[in-house]
Parts: C-alpha cells; structure tokens; sequence
C-alpha cells in the first residue's frame, strides 16, 4: 500500500530551504513521505488564504507567530498541538499559545537585526554601535554617516510587500505604536506619525531604489559592501554572512530598543486527515538536533542549546531581541488591517501622501474592518 504524503505549505526563507537541503539530510532522517511547497513571502499570505479557506489539501501550514494566530484559532482553521517546552526560549513558547492552548510549532524568528561595518562605522563615530539603539540613535548615525560616504548610508527593506514591519521600530520611536494593547489602530495618533516621519527622513541617506528592496536586495548590499549599515530579519543573517559575504569579520550587529520578532511557526490545518502524522513530524522539526542544524542556515534557532553550541557571532544580539521584542496584539482579521499599513506607509514613503495623511488615512480605514 502506497503511503500518504504529509503536504506542507512553507514560505521562502533561508530556515525553511535548509529542511530541503541535501547536504543536511532533515527529510531523509525522517520515516514518512514530506512532500514541501514554498512560496515566496510576496504572494504567501494569499497562497495560505486560499488553502485554509477550502481550496488547498495541505496538512501542515507555515504561520507567521502571533501575528496570525488568535484569527486562525477563532475561525477554525487550526489544529490543538502537544509542544514540549523543553529548552524552547520563553518567549518563543509563549507565542506558540492562544489563551493557553498550543497551536504553533517554532521554526524559525524574524525579529529586527541591524547589521553594519565595524570599520566604516569607527571611522565616522569613533566606535561600534551599542548591542541596542534607539531608532533615533540610528537615525543620527545614518546622517553622520552620510555625511562621509553620501548615499551609501543605508539600505532599507522598504518594498511595498516588506515595508510595515520594516517602519514599526520608527512607530513605536517616540512611544507610538501601530495598534494599542487591545488590537485597536492609533496609528493616527502624533507619536506614530512623527514616527514615520523619522522613518521617510532615512531615505535621504539610503541607496537609490530602496523602495524596491526586500530581502535579497538587503542581503546583497550587506555582502557587497554596497551600504555601510542595514536593517535585515534575524532569520536572513546566516545566508548573508555564509553567501560570498565581503570581510564578514567586519560585520557588526545590533538591534533596536523598539524592536519587533515574529517566530515563524508550523500549524496543523484542522481540516488534515493526518494529524497524528503531522504532529509527530513537527516533533521531529523542531527537535534539538534539527534547530541546530537549520538554526546554522538561517541564523535564527528557537532553543536555548542552538545559541550555547552555536559560534554566530550576532547570537548575543540576537537572544536579547528575541527576549525584549515587543509583539503586536493578537488582532481579529490582522491580514486585512496591516495591509492597509503596507500600502499607506509605502504611499508616503514614496511621496505620494504625507506621513501625517497616510497615518490619519489608516487609522480609519482599519477602524471601519470589523
């Protein structure tokens, strides 16, 4: 008898590449039959929609954390899950749950990195960046620094698909923030404007055709040298500093006070027929062993023992953003609420609308979603 194929729904990253790698073997130390569809972050929210909402068969589904997680589990569509904590980081295990239940299995976090040269940087301010920066410390060293070498400050991941999580830091600057505790939009609120302000300001200092960059973009002016400093994913670190990285050792890493990390997670669909397989594919996943092994490939493991055996040096960092982040509020029908912040905040980036238009603008358009 032929055996059933457990289907997985991934997004394209560094992490999720590293289960498929042959070299590493994941798949091949695994009993069942995994058959992965990856699909990039651009077109992945709606690739994921149209499975969930009855016209995709698959049995596991990438989440991006707490981001998506109390709407899915108020509309059904996952699965309950046994997670043993383990050595998981704590605040990783508190985002796998929605009013105490267990929903997610950690693969990898996303969480705001700042990635600079050391040498460059010292010859502008005389010495390296703090482990944390305000973004308006950031923002000083961007106009110092484009002071001495002009447009190549640095590089933001401000494409359209990319740029509401890449502004939030700015938002939340001088104690605004997107949503309230509640999941309320007070985006429209002074603080979050001037927030955003701060963060258009940015792009006078920022390589020509930032709006257009994403990940690969950011990755590539990082290795070339093409900017001195940048804001990336934890999750990309590995591939930029393992990929022809120019004088990786003169990489230096740091991270925001206003930073924001999502743990990109495996859920069961509760429509699966094979949850019990699943269940225990994601047991093998997010196993030691394998967090280790991804972990190297994407820069971003989930477990405490990956960053004591593991020699990256933005681990430190790193650990401390995933422990202090400031998560979003769980927010019913967030998809269609924060895309109404990555189309206004792209808007007046761009220069299409103000900062205090599009801020005011979403605000109510949000506000009307219920």
């Amino acid at each position: 008898m032929e055996q059933e194929i457990l289907k997985v729904l991934a997004v394209a990253d560094p992490a999720v590449n590293g289960y498929l790698d042959k070299k590493l073997g994941i798949l091949d130390g695994y009993k069942e039959n995994v058959e992965f569809q990856i699909v990039p972050w651009s077109e992945y929210y709606d690739k994921m929609m149209e499975s969930l909402t009855g016209s995709g068969d698959y049995d596991i589904i990438m989440v991006a954390g707490h981001l998506w997680l109390s709407d899915f589990v108020k509309k059904g569509y996952l699965a309950e899950l046994e997670l043993e904590e383990e050595d998981i980081l704590p605040a990783i295990v508190r985002e796998m749950s929605y009013q105490d239940k267990a929903y997610l299995s950690p693969s990898f976090c996303d969480g705001h990195m700042i990635v600079y040269r050391k040498s460059l940087i010292n010859k502008v301010l005389g010495k390296e960046l703090e482990p944390v920066i305000t973004p308006q410390e950031y923002l000083d060293t961007a106009k110092a620094l484009a002071a001495v070498y002009g447009r190549k400050a640095v590089a933001m991941k401000a494409d359209s698909s990319e740029i509401f999580t890449d502004a939030l830091p700015f938002l939340r600057m001088y104690g605004g923030d997107a949503y309230d505790s509640e999941g309320n939009p007070i985006c429209g609120d002074e603080k979050a404007i001037r927030g955003l302000q701060s963060y258009c300001e940015c792009k006078s200092y920022a390589l020509a055709g930032t709006e257009h960059f994403a990940n690969e973009e950011i990755a590539d002016a990082i290795r070339k040298k093409k900017a001195v400093m940048a804001v990336t994913w934890s999750g990309q670190l590995g591939a930029v500093w393992e990929n022809g990285c120019l004088e990786p050792e003169d990489l230096g890493f740091s991270t925001f006070s206003t930073a924001w990390n999502v743990t990109w997670s495996f859920a069961i669909c509760s429509e699966s027929r094979k949850r019990e397989a699943a269940s225990d594919f994601l047991r093998y996943l997010r196993s030691s062993v394998i967090d280790c092994k991804t972990g190297r490939l994407s820069g971003a493991p989930v477990r405490e023992s990956s960053y004591q055996k593991g020699n990256a040096p933005w681990f430190p960092v790193q650990k401390m953003m995933i422990e202090s982040a400031g998560p979003l509020p769980h927010i019913n029908r967030s998809g269609d609420k924060n895309a109404i912040l990555y189309q206004k905040i792209y808007q007046a980036f761009t220069g299409e609308l103000s900062a205090r238009e599009a801020m005011e603008s979403a605000e109510r358009e949000i506000a009307d979603i219920t």
